[in-house]
């Protein structure tokens, strides 16, 4: 179903993109009955019915669905659990049942204009990239409504055990940063915050979920990224490695590197986005260098402050594939522990090499952040 003609709602704010707003206004939009009546006439319904029909399904049970929608199962005490702090989301199902979220969007954005272009994309270059797919617009005045699939957050819960697991995350971060940058759309705000799984279950137990530990273990999970309130979609023609924005723009909401934090006037979200993506994985591994020494290279490249020397996008996605093609399964199913890190150092002074075997190839004449980019090698 394509989105439905009539009389539009009227939405009592202003969005800005990139902008937190009032969460309980927000709420009282969704949940007002003009809002609940007009998504039914256009076939999603929401609580109560959305509650209701949760409740019928047995708890600690895994219901499948296939893709583009995610598999799911229910708790006792709530069967809903979505967690959604923005609150420019609504969760609900469609009229065949299925569950999906729905976001409010301006139309004269960028994110529009971003989930446009995903959409004009078939669902398997949106899964091999790792990338939510748009299912409906809801076309509203000046916002449309865009209906996604409803996939789960957390994606680090219950917390990761082997080395394959983390590289599966990672893997899937990168092919979707390689995509984006080659269609000359800059995230500016990619974390794990902002990847989702295809599982989901109660927000606030999740840690706990056997059920989601078990599909992780069986190599049944799949990550997509996506939110895009931070993005700027530049057309074709536009060379991305010269584009600029001023520098108050890269203050994104998780935006930890220091690219912007000398006096710098403009910088590149292109190089940021690398910066930002690199800068999450150290604060979430970098600790894990010593069972997984691929780590430090490919961090130290993705951070380093000799932007002209970062990595893009595409450069550390294929590093990434040359390396976790030569890990052996013994390797990929070492046993780590990502709940306990070090959080002392900031990522730009943390030692990722104090972990590495002392074995471990560095080219003699370069510094860290000028590594040997070739296959790494043990001496002897």
């Amino acid at each position: 179903m394509k989105g439905s003609t009539g009389s539009n709602l009227q939405i009592p704010f202003k969005l800005e993109s990139g902008k937190l707003h009032d969460f309980s206004e927000l709420q009282r939009f969704w949940h007002a009955p003009l809002t609940v009546s007009w998504f039914r006439e256009r076939g999603y319904v929401y609580p109560p019915s959305l509650s209701n029909n949760l409740k019928s399904k047995p708890p600690g049970v895994l219901h499948e669905v296939n893709y583009p929608y995610a598999s799911y199962d229910c708790s006792e005490i709530m069967p809903q659990g979505a967690l959604n702090i923005s609150g420019k989301v609504l969760f609900a199902q469609d009229s065949l049942g299925r569950h999906v979220a729905i976001k409010i969007v301006r139309t004269d954005s960028d994110e529009h204009r971003v989930l446009r272009f995903l959409n004009e994309h078939s669902l398997d270059t949106l899964k091999a990239n790792c990338l939510i797919p748009v299912l409906d617009f809801l076309p509203n005045g000046n916002y449309v409504f865009v209906v996604m699939p409803r996939w789960g957050s957390s994606i680090h819960l219950p917390w990761i055990t082997k080395a394959r697991e983390i590289l599966e995350i990672m893997h899937s971060m990168l092919k979707a940063l390689a995509f984006l940058h080659k269609n000359n759309i800059a995230h500016g705000d990619i974390n794990d915050s902002n990847v989702l799984v295809n599982h989901f279950s109660d927000s606030s137990a999740l840690e706990d979920n056997w059920i989601r530990a078990e599909l992780r273990s069986k190599e049944m999970l799949s990550y997509a990224v996506f939110d895009f309130d931070f993005s700027v979609i530049l057309p074709p023609e536009v060379d991305r490695t010269k584009y600029r924005l001023p520098y108050e723009r890269s203050w994104g909401t998780f935006n930890y590197t220091m690219d912007t934090a000398q006096g710098e006037f403009d910088y590149n979200p292109f190089v940021l986005d690398v910066g930002i993506l690199g800068v999450r994985f150290c604060y979430d591994f970098q600790h894990l260098t010593g069972e997984i020494p691929m780590l430090a290279p490919l961090l130290d490249k993705m951070t380093t402050r000799d932007l002209d020397h970062r990595f893009t996008a595409l450069e550390a996605l294929n590093f990434f594939d040359e390396l976790f093609a030569q890990l052996t399964k013994e390797e990929l199913e070492c046993h780590i522990q990502t709940q306990f890190r070090e959080l002392d150092l900031d990522y730009d002074e943390y030692d990722r090499w104090k972990h590495v075997p002392q074995g471990l190839h560095r080219s003699g004449q370069c510094s860290k952040s000028h590594l040997f980019l070739g296959r790494l090698e043990f001496s002897e």
